[in-house]
């Protein structure tokens, strides 16, 4: 079995898999020979990228952005496909998504993220995984990036989604969303209170708010009220992840509150979260006084 043929079983995966956190089955596995033959892939191989990029354009509602990309479909996906499918041999895989080209069309930016997303949970290797996730920025936009991968995935939401109503609304539907993991609420409250500073932006994250507290509401305050059973006495390396998420909200509240109080979808529920950053702020400021 080549490089190839381990690539395009992974594609094949790809196509029937969700590029979200939790891939009901593992990618298959194969050989990493002949892995050359990447860089060059024939037509029907071409042809399949080009496919799972529509798809994945389709199921992410961005297909409309989409149809403005006239640059075709890179070889990226497959290298990132060869190394997923590679990733009983870590070393080999690793530099197999050394080789990937940076992602330079949004057809890139799909198929990159349509192998890695749903690969993720199945890779045991932190140097693979983390290549992985630098090498697809809209895995690491969604998601969290590597730390190489984080001027990509800003540069994306800048100069590509935040142009277009569908890009907005994408981000809207996943950052309002419950945080999967610490990490994950961490770089998205980061991110939307970078973007509450500007007033191109500012609606953005009223939206993310709004549509946390109409969606999903209750998780999200239950784990504020779990964050601040943690302050108390002060656990901040576990509240501050949630107290975070928080921050671009609790920043508005005292700059717009006027803009908070326009939408019918943000009540008085919201003021929990806002409580919590500012006595995680509060402890942190002591904490460094005290030091």
């Amino acid at each position: 079995m080549t490089a190839v043929d381990t690539a395009v079983r992974v594609l094949l995966w790809s196509t029937t898999t969700d590029a979200g956190p939790a891939a009901p089955t593992a990618p298959p596995e194969g050989e990493l020979t002949d892995p050359q033959d990447l860089a060059a892939p024939p037509p029907d191989v071409t042809a399949m990228l080009t496919g799972l990029a529509a798809q994945t354009a389709a199921r992410l509602r961005l297909d409309a952005l989409a149809a403005a990309e006239r640059r075709p479909v890179g070889p990226g996906a497959l290298l990132l496909a060869a190394a997923v499918g590679g990733r009983a041999r870590p070393g080999l895989a690793a530099e197999t998504v050394r080789a990937v080209p940076p992602a330079r069309s949004l057809w890139d930016v799909l198929t990159h993220h349509a192998v890695v997303a749903p690969a993720l949970p199945h890779i045991g290797d932190a140097v693979l995984a983390g290549r992985l996730r630098a090498a697809s920025p809209l895995t690491a936009l969604l998601d969290r990036p590597d730390p190489l991968g984080e001027s990509a995935a800003e540069n994306l939401l800048e100069d590509v989604l935040l142009t277009h109503p569908q890009g907005r609304r994408m981000i809207t539907t996943v950052y309002c969303e419950v945080p999967a993991s610490p990490a994950q609420a961490l770089w998205r409250g980061r991110l939307l209170d970078e973007l509450r500073m500007s007033t191109s932006t500012r609606d953005l994250v009223i939206d993310v708010y709004e549509a946390a507290l109409l969606r999903h509401a209750q998780r999200h305050l239950s784990l504020v009220r779990q964050a601040r059973a943690l302050t108390a006495p002060p656990d901040l390396a576990s509240a501050r992840p949630v107290a975070y998420w928080w921050a671009a909200l609790a920043r508005l509240e005292r700059s717009h509150r006027q803009m908070l109080r326009a939408r019918s979808g943000i009540g008085r529920e919201y003021l929990e979260g806002v409580r919590l950053y500012r006595q995680v702020e509060r402890l942190e400021a002591s904490e460094g006084s005290n030091g």
